[in-house]
């Protein structure tokens, strides 16, 4: 009776995979982190001591949040649904099924890798297509002496952060990608014991 063929993946393989995952888990929940943070600070005056004779800093009412919202609806997005795939993957039945299906993992690599490179590229077009943008105005502004100086120094900084992380997470999703699109090995199946 000939030997039946089964399909291994190696065990450090697999390690991998689940390393890049929680990469991707965190350098996508520090977008997240970061871009919501320069949210708050565009909307509040927290940090201001009102006492100490620092007024209020009032944006321009022409200032749009669009590239912002866009890069962390995407990174929000991408985090809870790398919790989910991690929380799944440590219950058994789940494990199995998405071990099975390579193919889910690729088609899903590569819609996420997808959603990445058009969020970068609508975050980069639409920050340099205005001057009103949110990143944008910030650091053109961060030097000015005035009451928002902090503020603009602190969404400067975030946003230019929050940016290369993004295309860290990026390059991780592709590598994850080429890692996930790896074939397995065959081997024969070992005789079981009658």
């Amino acid at each position: 009776m000939p030997a039946e063929l089964s399909w291994n993946t190696p065990n450090w393989l697999s390690g991998l995979r689940y390393a890049l995952r929680i990469l991707v888990l965190v350098l996508s929940g520090a977008v997240t982190y970061f871009l919501l943070h320069t949210l708050e600070a565009y909307r509040g005056n927290s940090s201001l001591d009102l006492r100490k004779g620092e007024l209020p800093m009032v944006w321009p009412a022409r200032t749009h949040l669009a590239p912002t919202i866009v890069l962390f609806s995407v990174a929000a997005a991408n985090f809870l649904t790398s919790v989910a795939i991690l929380t799944l993957s440590l219950k058994s039945p789940f494990r199995r099924l998405y071990q099975k299906r390579d193919d889910y993992r690729v088609i899903a690599g590569g819609c996420r890798i997808i959603l990445w490179t058009t969020a970068l590229a609508v975050f980069t077009l639409l920050d340099r297509a205005s001057n009103a943008s949110l990143g944008h105005y910030a650091c053109a502004n961060r030097d000015v002496e005035s009451n928002g100086r902090f503020q603009y120094r602190t969404i400067c900084s975030e946003q230019s952060i929050a940016f290369y992380l993004a295309v860290g997470v990026a390059s991780v999703e592709v590598l994850s990608l080429l890692v996930s699109s790896s074939p397995p090995s065959i081997s024969p199946k070992p005789d079981q014991a009658r």
